[in-house]
């Protein structure tokens, strides 16, 4: 697989990012929209990753750390982590599904500047280093992984784990927001991420 590129698997797999739900929960409308992202040339500031949460739950610290880990041949694994804030700005909500206050709330996660520019950075790179392979002629066993975890807690005593959870990514203007998590209990989502994870062991905002 490319070092530079995972085009449908990078989004089920980045996007899902925050939710771990798994490429299996992803619509299948939305699969074709999502064969459009393209690691290259996408915006990071102009992305935005919306959840919604039930009742009683939220996203610990506002915020979600994004870990990639870049593997070549011969050389030590790098690392890098970018964090998602959580945006107080109205007008990254327009678009989603308005939610009944008993259904939960809308939480939309941004880049702010300063990582947007890390990740413009670290992707000038990748491609410059694939250039300088072909050029040279080098060839090697390379890839490019991304992932996250949400840290959910509770504000409240009460959570029910069989309230619904969702989620949709925006990336460009003529997409809106596409969604990238169907409907799914909380109960799943947790056991999604953590086998031994149920609502009783979610800690406490």
């Amino acid at each position: 697989m490319s070092l530079f590129m995972r085009s449908v698997l990078i989004v089920g797999c980045i996007v899902l990012v925050a939710l771990l739900s798994g490429c299996m929960r992803i619509p299948l409308g939305s699969l074709w929209a999502l064969k459009q992202f393209s690691f290259e040339t996408f915006e990071p500031a102009t992305l935005r990753l919306a959840m919604q949460l039930p009742q009683g739950v939220a996203l610990k610290s506002g915020s979600l750390v994004v870990d990639s880990k870049i593997k070549r041949e011969g050389e030590p694994l790098v690392e890098h982590h970018f964090v998602l804030h959580e945006s107080k700005d109205r007008n990254d909500f327009i678009g989603l599904p308005p939610v009944d206050a008993a259904q939960g709330r809308w939480v939309v996660l941004k880049f702010d500047a300063d990582e947007a520019a890390r990740i413009r950075a670290m992707r000038q790179g990748l491609a410059a280093r694939k250039t300088a392979d072909a050029a040279s002629g080098v060839k090697g066993k390379n890839s490019v992984e991304i992932g996250a975890a949400p840290k959910l807690c509770r504000t409240g005593a009460a959570v029910n784990g069989s309230a619904k959870v969702s989620g949709a990514l925006y990336w460009e203007v003529d997409k809106g927001y596409v969604k990238v998590l169907r409907e799914t209990s909380l109960d799943d989502l947790l056991k999604d991420m953590d086998d031994s994870k149920d609502v009783a062991a979610m800690p406490v905002c």
